[in-house]
């Protein structure tokens, strides 16, 4: 499989929003009639808030979006792709938080206002630089955080196990953002038990990081679960050899030697 769109990710050439459109009409070729609604509603917030500046515009984009039209997060534990890709996020007014935030990123945008995904534990946050100081947004419900609320978040979050640096909070490259989404999608694929989507996603994924052990193993299992034994045997042999010391390799290890075991047949 081949995605013009993701093959120059590591340069950037194209907007980051443009290829998430891309991936919802690999899904859902009518997904241009919620593209066009998104925009729409895009341009209404930005000539309501056309006197507005600054943290104070910002402020009432975020309103707009999450009480009057309605954005959410997703009620349920475990999610499907309806949650995930964008289309169906804009027609439905729910879907996880790093769904929400690339929607928010580019409502602001076309009001004029600069945020910047930041790859926060948990979920992304948004970025925005205003007078000399960093406000950052949570795309759950639009909170607005300052840096100490920040620091406790990540804190709590990581349960300290990491040391906690401003250096971790620059702008998220596209390559960083695209991985997080397709994965968030690819889980949401498999939950929905559409298979033959979830290797789509995989292909995708390794459209952006060729070779990737981790890829090629949840391939495996998908092209299991496709019934396509022998090429899923290729991928969790690849994923053993490149992997050997990771939790999952030793229950693969075993699985591969019982398919590869002779079948008693029963007369």
């Amino acid at each position: 499989m081949r995605f013009p769109y993701l093959e120059h990710v590591a340069h950037e050439i194209l907007p980051t929003i443009e290829i998430l459109w891309e991936i919802s009409r690999a899904f859902n070729p009518e997904s241009d009639g919620s593209v066009s609604e998104f925009y729409q509603l895009s341009r209404e917030l930005a000539e309501r808030h056309e006197d507005l500046d600054g943290l104070e515009k910002l402020q009432a984009l975020q309103d707009d979006f999450y009480y009057q039209l309605g954005f959410s997060d997703a009620p349920e534990t475990v999610v499907g792709a309806q949650r995930v890709l964008l289309d169906s996020v804009v027609s439905y007014r729910t879907g996880l938080p790093i769904s929400l935030a690339l929607l928010l990123q580019e409502t602001a945008a076309y009001a004029g206002l600069q945020l910047e995904v930041i790859d926060f534990p948990g979920y992304p946050l948004l970025r925005f630089d205003f007078e000399q100081e960093s406000y950052f947004v949570d795309p759950v419900q639009g909170e607005l955080l300052k840096g100490r609320q920040v620091q406790e978040r990540f804190e709590d979050i990581t349960e300290q196990t990491l040391d906690f640096s401003w250096d971790m909070f620059e702008t998220a490259d596209q390559k960083t953002i695209l991985r997080r989404y397709l994965t968030e999608l690819k889980h949401a694929m498999i939950h929905d038990h559409a298979f033959a989507n979830a290797l789509t996603v995989v292909h995708m994924l390794l459209a952006i990081s060729p070779d990737d052990p981790y890829e090629i193993r949840d391939r495996g299992y998908v092209l299991e679960e496709l019934d396509c034994q022998q090429a899923a045997v290729d991928d969790y042999q690849y994923f053993v050899e490149q992997c050997p010391d990771d939790p999952s390799a030793q229950m693969l290890r075993l699985q591969l030697e019982t398919w590869a075991a002779p079948q008693q047949v029963l007369h």
